[in-house]
């Protein structure tokens, strides 16, 4: 090398030298507080520990929602061999080592897992998991990140990531997030889901429902402190520095110092929502909009003397033809609060309100005799004809035409008495009915009412009389009911009934909106008008020895331009000897008719009356007379098809029932009818081992603990009596195996 050339290399360090000197200098001196704010943002910084939000429970005792961990489970099927410089690496028994799940692992527990997955969501056979995962595996080259299933139970996922060599192939961040995450979870899926709210991703308000109302309790106080990295991963918590924030200092105690805010779980409430009452207002209304086509539609049970909303069902048809409290997918679901939000012309139900009004005022009196005409012609035009769809005299009393709903009865009473006071009227209705928003305790729209014009259209007065040129909400029209049915005092809905911090509860009180609509004698009289349209008028289809009911049918015209759909209602009280709740039930939108909603209410208040044992003896009618006078038939007695003989001893003893056994050591025993050579009785019921046995008319509590006893797993769907099962009775099935029942 040359001395030019030693003298060039000397030159070059010399240069990267003072280079590297300047770079440094600049670094540590001229950008140094850049630089150290940055690392200081990487190597620590506030962290939120997020507050659990609280339960919402039923009044019956139930969760209805809480907050669970769920996952998206994703599978990395690539399968291949670890290298290190060109070699294949070894393990423990030096053979090479695989970075997805062996071969022998993943064939041995596939099975496992897509029983675990079948059994977790319900929704999809094994074999459903078993082809895909299977088919994906087998691909040239399967993917890394291969979705299998959506929010499945952290358990099920917990289980899977401990089978042997299934650990390395389950996913456990995609895109940089944990495919773990809290989520709120409704325990009765779809049920009472509008009541119950939830997060809204295609609205600016948060939370719906009671999830909404009650935000600022359920949700809590996050925690807030400081945290320091220690190494990759690896987080403490650390004191804060100069500049960071402001801890709260309560004692000399070092995790005091470093939070800046603690956290606080959010308190539970207690919802209104009995689930007895619930489910059977949801499947009858159910069974009705099916039955008739409604699009959509809501049934409300209410306490009388509280105005708690004990069940509020609101179903809307979705886009595949079923009916379900919220309609949308789960990025965007929309709520279908029918109860609350929807507002609409209610019909003949708004004619206890005019009449209300009108008797309140001693205008008229129920025995009040008036000549009705066919039809109605007082402001003439064909187009503006008022008729009856049926009437069984020309001569009715005010009772009478609230039995027949005789429109052209309410119009003539209106024209005659009010015509020149139109306004009188108006302003009549307006005090005892609650036109204004309710502002109730769920995050649901309350949409204005209003009444039209009656003073500048003879039309629209005639048809305000009639339940039209007026639109409300249902929750209204049973806030009017519940009031009329309570001697005229009006208390406000509510949904919750109370909040729970820890052991502390604490009710919510009964809000009184108006202490009386109307005169204690106003309200008998309606009592006894709507008892008569129950007893022999409109709503004879509901009527029962067991107990009274007092209520209104309505059938309102949906749209004009389709005449032969209408919104079917029925609202009213029980049991009216003593009157304790009150029901609406509303189906929009079909050809339906008010009398075919009032069976909806039927099944509800056959349910309350058959669970509320507080009834005094004098609310509920003897329903024993009628089988007394017809003594001359036996009576059968009760029996129950097959189940635990113990338990059909006890209660055919409590019945006062005669029980007889051919062998009374026999846990299971099934009825057998009198034959000419064989008495009737209960004969050993023998289950086969390894063949399913046949459930058929055994209770849900009997079939599951057989089912079980033999190893089964059990899914109930309905509730009754086992109807019909699956797999069928006799067939092979191995234990572990899932056996169907569907009650009815």
């Amino acid at each position: 090398m040359t001395r030019g050339m030693t003298v060039f290399y000397l030159l070059l360090t010399l240069v990267g030298g003072i280079a590297i000197i300047v770079s440094l200098v600049k670094i540590q001196w001229v950008h140094g507080d850049e630089w150290r704010a940055r690392g200081a943002k990487r190597e620590a910084g506030l962290h939120t520990d997020p507050a659990r939000r609280g339960n919402i429970y039923s009044s019956d005792g139930k969760i209805l929602a809480t907050t669970v961990t769920e996952c998206d489970f994703y599978l990395d099927l690539l399968d291949t061999v670890v290298f290190k410089k060109g070699k294949p690496v070894l393990n423990s028994k030096k053979q090479p080592m695989e970075s997805g799940i062996p071969d022998s692992c993943f064939e041995r527990y596939l099975d496992t897992v897509c029983l675990m997955l079948a059994d977790a969501m319900g929704t999809h056979p094994a074999s459903y998991y078993f082809d895909r995962i299977k088919r994906e595996r087998e691909q040239e080259k399967p993917r890394r990140c291969f979705l299998v299933e959506r929010r499945i139970p952290y358990s099920t996922w917990q289980s899977i990531s401990r089978l042997p060599g299934w650990r390395v192939g389950v996913v456990r961040q995609v895109d940089g997030r944990s495919v773990v995450r809290q989520v709120r979870a409704h325990i009765y899926g779809n049920m009472s889901e509008n009541t119950i709210g939830f997060f809204n991703t295609r609205s600016n308000i948060k939370y719906t429902g009671l999830e909404g109302a009650y935000d600022s309790i359920l949700r809590g106080q996050d925690g807030v402190f400081n945290r320091r990295r220690l190494t990759k991963g690896i987080w403490l918590p650390d004191e804060p520095r100069e500049g960071e924030g402001v801890p709260q200092r309560t004692d000399n105690d070092r995790m005091d110092t470093i939070m800046l805010q603690h956290k606080v779980d959010g308190m539970s409430i207690v919802s209104t929502i009995d689930t007895r009452f619930q489910d059977i207002a949801e499947n009858s209304l159910r069974k009705a909009l099916r039955q008739y086509g409604g699009t959509s539609g809501c049934a409300i049970l209410m306490e009388m003397s509280t105005g708690y909303v004990l069940a509020c069902a609101n179903l809307v048809q979705d886009t595949t033809g079923a009916y379900r409290e919220m309609n949308g997918t789960e990025e965007g679901r929309i709520a279908a609060n029918v109860a609350v939000s929807h507002i609409n012309e209610p019909g003949s139900t708004f004619k206890s309100v005019i009449l209300t009004a009108m008797l309140d005022d001693e205008t008229i009196k129920i025995d009040t005799s008036m000549k009705v005409q066919a039809v109605y012609k007082n402001f003439g035009g064909k187009n503006g004809e008022i008729r009856d769809s049926h009437r069984k005299s020309d001569s009715l009393s005010v009772k009478e035409v609230m039995e027949e709903s005789s429109n052209v009865g309410m119009c003539e009473l209106g024209w005659k008495y009010y015509n020149n006071r139109r306004q009188d009227l108006v302003e009549r209705v307006r005090r005892i009915f609650p036109f204004e928003k309710l502002h109730l305790d769920i995050n649901a729209t309350e949409n204005a009412t209003h009444i039209n014009n009656v003073n500048q259209s003879n039309r629209d007065f005639l048809n305000f009389c009639y339940g039209y040129s007026t639109v409300v909400s249902p929750m209204q029209l049973i806030t009017f009911y519940n009031a009329l049915g309570a001697g005229g005092r009006m208390v406000k809905p509510l949904f919750c009934r109370a909040v729970v911090n820890g052991e502390r509860r604490t009710e919510i009180k009964p809000v009184v909106l108006n202490e009386r609509i109307c005169s204690p004698q106003t309200a008998s009289l309606m009592k006894e008008i709507l008892e008569s349209v129950v007893e022999r008028g409109t709503g004879d289809n509901i009527k029962n020895n067991t107990y009274g009911i007092a209520g209104k049918t309505g059938t309102a015209v949906h749209s004009y331009r389709d005449k032969t759909r209408y919104n079917g209602s029925f609202a009213g009280f029980f049991p009216s000897e003593n009157p304790r709740y009150t029901c609406l039930v509303v189906i929009e939108d079909s050809p339906a008719y008010g009398r075919q909603a009032a069976l909806v209410f039927k099944a509800v208040s056959d349910c309350v009356v058959a669970v509320d044992k507080e009834l005094s003896k004098g609310a509920v009618k003897s329903a024993w007379p009628r089988l007394e006078a017809d003594s001359s038939k036996a009576l059968q007695h009760p029996t129950l098809a097959k189940g635990d003989q113990v338990g059909i001893a006890r209660a055919l003893s409590l019945l006062k029932q005669p029980f007889s056994t051919a062998n009374p050591s026999s846990r299971w025993v099934s009825y057998r009818s009198a034959t000419d050579s064989l008495p009737g009785g209960y004969v050993p019921f023998v289950p086969t081992e390894g063949k399913v046995p046949n459930c058929q008319g055994m209770s849900a509590k009997d079939a599951v603990a057989l089912l079980q006893g033999m190893g089964y797993k059990v899914r109930v769907s309905g509730y009754g009596k086992v109807a019909s099962q699956q797999p069928k009775a006799g067939s092979a099935a191995r234990q572990g195996a899932t056996v169907m029942l569907n009650m009815k």
